[in-house]
C-alpha cells in the first residue's frame, strides 16, 4: 500500500509526465497526436470517474507483438517515466469504445500494482478479473475479453457520446454476484453479551448470562 508522502509524490510526477506527454502530442508531424490526446484525456477520466488514485502513466504507441492489442508496464521504462501503457500501433483501426476498454484493463494492472496482489508477469488472477468485473468489463484467465456488461464503464462512454454497439457484450457475468455485506439472509440476535446469527426465530436464552436473545438489526 501506498503511504501519503508516496502518493503525494507520485501525483507530483504524474503531472509532470502529463505536462511533458501533451507536449509531445502536441507536436503536428507525429501521425498518432489525435488518438495519444483522447487516450490521455480518457486515462484522466477513468482515474477520476472510478476514483482509481494512480498516477496516470505514459502512453506509448508503437508496433509490438501481434498477439497483444495492448501492455502495462510497471516500474520505470528507460527515459525514467514511471508506469507505461503501450497501445499495438497495427491495431488502431478500432472503434474509440473498443481501444478504451483496453485503456481501462491497462490502468486496472497499474492500480493491482499499486494496491494489490498483480499475479506474476502481469497475470490475469481472480482478483483483476474481479476488479475489472466492477466496471463491466468480463476477462478470462488468459487477460481475453470474454465481453462486457452494461454497467460504470459503458455508462460513462454513454455519458461522453462515444458509440458503444462495436462492443462485444457477454451473456452473462465471469463471476457470480458477490455477496454484499449486510446481504446475508441469517437475521443477526442478540442478549447483551453475544452475539449470534440464524436463518429461523431463535428461542433461547444464553447460558453466560441468563437473558433471552432478541432480535436486532443492527449491523457487526
Amino acid at each position: 500500500m501506498l503511504s501519503l508522502d508516496q502518493a503525494s509524490s507520485q501525483a507530483l510526477e504524474s503531472r509532470a509526465s502529463l505536462r511533458a506527454d501533451s507536449e509531445r502530442i502536441s507536436v503536428p508531424d507525429w501521425k498518432h497526436r489525435e488518438i495519444a490526446h483522447r487516450l490521455h484525456e480518457w486515462a484522466e477520466r477513468f482515474n477520476l470517474q472510478f476514483k482509481l488514485q494512480i498516477p496516470l502513466p505514459a502512453i506509448r504507441i508503437e508496433p509490438i507483438r501481434v498477439s497483444k492489442i495492448g501492455t502495462y508496464r510497471e516500474g520505470r521504462n528507460g527515459l525514467g517515466i514511471a508506469h507505461e501503457v503501450t497501445f499495438n500501433s497495427r491495431y488502431l483501426n478500432r472503434s474509440l469504445a473498443e481501444m478504451l476498454q483496453t485503456l481501462l484493463h491497462e490502468l486496472l494492472h497499474l492500480w493491482q500494482f499499486l494496491y494489490g496482489r498483480p499475479g506474476r508477469g502481469n497475470y490475469h488472477n481472480m482478483a483483476f478479473r474481479r476488479k475489472a468485473a466492477l466496471y463491466g468489463l468480463q476477462i478470462d484467465e488468459r487477460g481475453h475479453h470474454i465481453g462486457v456488461l452494461p454497467g460504470l464503464f459503458t455508462q460513462l462512454l454513454l455519458e461522453h457520446r462515444v458509440e458503444i454497439s462495436t462492443l462485444h457484450f457477454a451473456d452473462e457475468p465471469a463471476f457470480p454476484k458477490m455477496r454484499t455485506k449486510g446481504d446475508s439472509k441469517l437475521k443477526k440476535w442478540t442478549c447483551g453479551c453475544t452475539n449470534v446469527r440464524c436463518a429461523v426465530e431463535l428461542i433461547a436464552k444464553c447460558g453466560k448470562c441468563g437473558q433471552q436473545f432478541q432480535e436486532t438489526s443492527s449491523a457487526w
